[in-house]
């Protein structure tokens, strides 16, 4: 598909709906232009990667009603330039749905910009509901990649005095495409579901790695049975992929998820996971097998839950078991929220044949919400998370930090602001390596001014101790509006971007985007 298809079609669409007779419709054209001004490593900062130079057509969004029951919205960003996107939507309300989306965008790879790659994603959906009963379903979707690469490792060719590319070569130049249909039928409460996926993968430039593959699965739920508060939900999936050398795969799955209210409030949930994988070519086959049991109890100001988790993974070679645990509270008020919640995760080698025959981890996680008053919002959060590998001696370990706050003053605008504090130590036999982090975001809205909407921020990034990095964007936007219907628009950003460890990885940059917003409406 091309693109620039992508971008012509919609307009002429637009136009011709604009224009049908007993239509509503309102929408909103934004024209303008980008101007960029950078220096330094122009891979430093990702938010750049897609700001191109030169006259935009920045917006171009359009929402009616085509009939009195159906409801359309076209929204294109930039369709012009080489970051554009769409989104498109039709719907009639209990009976039909589509929806297509477009997204295209860079990477880069190196100081110049000279060796970059550009990915377009396509999607089109639809549903159709023919009858209060049935729901048919299908979706269709290309992701293409081309462009260039850096070779793996870098410098391969500086160190080993051989070719500077690895096994993965110098370019992207890939398309997958992927599709699946559903049937589902209901009565009452009660339904059954089958699907089809399927997915084609082709690379132009490494024919070993195409492959394709097709699941087939189906799909029950079924409360009230065997109990009036139990409810039972069954999925099995079967699915074939097959490589461009030959060598076939297939996977099997089985899911059961039973739910149960017997006593009150209290909830218990019991989940099997069974799943097999096989290798047509050596006869080798992984199962997997893993139960998990919960139970919560709910009330009007919140929950508790607790649950346990059993796992094994027999891939013919080794049999490694795998217990977690999990904990987690909720409680609410009229000016408050907190959340807590824990997760652990221990690892055994049964047969003690594997490289890492034991690992644990655990992570804890607590929110607090405040709402003192109308208008003011606080909030903390802290996360600690641990995983260590005994038999290697490693360990890992990260700690954050988090707060914001929020103040909506109606009429005149607000403030909002984060701080997060993050600590990462990693340690082993040889070495440690640790990392601290704090990051501050910050942004201010004004509105008193009438017709006049002013506003900005600042997005601050210390990294430090082993390694030493800072990274900043500001900026400032302003919108006037004249005559209800026409807003100028003016955005400007300041990327600065410094490593005191690599002394020539810089980057900095000043990027503005000047528009012309017009807001119409046809009925």
């Amino acid at each position: 598909m091309r693109t620039k298809t992508f971008s012509t079609v919609p307009i002429v669409l637009m136009v011709l709906l604009a224009s049908s007779a007993g239509a509503g419709w309102e929408g909103t054209l934004k024209v303008g232009g980008i101007v960029l001004d950078e220096e330094g490593d122009k891979s430093a900062v990702q938010e750049t990667y897609n700001i191109h130079d030169g006259f935009s057509l920045s917006q171009v969004r359009l929402t009616g009603t085509p009939t009195d029951d159906t409801y359309l919205m076209l929204n294109l960003h930039e369709i012009n330039l080489d970051g554009r996107r769409g989104d498109f939507l039709f719907r009639k309300p209990s009976v039909l749905r589509l929806k297509a989306s477009f997204d295209q965008h860079r990477q880069v790879f190196d100081p110049r910009r000279n060796v970059t790659s550009d990915r377009k994603d396509f999607k089109l959906g639809t549903d159709v509901t023919p009858v209060p009963w049935l729901r048919l379903s299908g979706n269709f979707g290309v992701m293409d990649r081309d462009g260039g690469r850096l070779p793996y490792p870098v410098g391969t060719r500086a160190v080993l005095r051989t070719q500077s590319t690895s096994w993965l070569g110098n370019g992207y130049d890939y398309s997958m495409r992927t599709g699946g249909l559903s049937a589902e039928v209901r009565k009452d409460r009660r339904g059954v579901a089958v699907d089809y996926r399927g997915t084609e993968f082709t690379d132009d430039l490494n024919p070993v790695a195409d492959r394709t593959g097709d699941v087939v699965s189906a799909r029950l739920w079924a409360p009230g049975l065997l109990h009036r508060n139990l409810t039972h939900v069954v999925r099995a999936a079967y699915g074939v992929s097959e490589t461009a050398d030959a060598t076939d795969y297939t996977f099997s799955s089985f899911h059961y998820t039973g739910v149960a209210r017997v006593v009150g409030d209290l909830q218990f949930k019991y989940g099997f996971h069974g799943q097999r994988i096989e290798h047509e070519t050596t006869d080798l086959k992984t199962d997997r097998f893993q139960h998990d049991v919960d139970a919560t109890f709910y009330h009007e100001d919140g929950n508790a839950t607790v649950g346990y988790g059993y796992e094994t993974n027999d891939d013919d070679r080794h049999l490694t078991s795998y217990h977690s645990w999990r904990a987690g509270a909720l409680l609410r008020g009229d000016r408050h929220t907190v959340r807590v919640r824990y997760a652990g995760r221990d690892k055994k080698d049964t047969e003690n044949r594997t490289l890492l025959q034991e690992m644990e981890a655990s992570r804890i996680q607590a929110d607090l919400e405040l709402r003192p008053r109308e208008g003011i919002a606080i909030g903390l959060g802290l996360k600690v998370r641990d995983r260590e590998f005994p038999d290697i001696g490693v360990e890992a370990r990260g700690e954050m930090l988090r707060g914001h706050a929020g103040y909506t003053y109606p009429r005149w605008g607000g403030l909002t602001g984060t701080y997060t504090f993050m600590q990462d130590e990693y340690t082993d036999l040889a070495d440690g390596y640790d990392v601290t982090s704090h990051v501050v975001t910050a942004r201010a809205d004004l509105e008193r001014i009438q017709n006049l909407r002013l506003g900005g921020g600042v997005t601050y990034l210390d990294v430090g101790q082993d390694v030493d990095i800072e990274k900043s964007i500001v900026f400032l936007e302003a919108m006037y509006t004249v005559a209800d219907d026409y807003h100028f628009e003016v955005k400007y950003n300041v990327y600065n971007y410094d490593d005191y460890v690599l002394l020539d990885r810089y980057y900095t940059a000043n990027a503005v985007w000047f528009t012309i917003a017009y807001d119409f409406r046809v009925d």
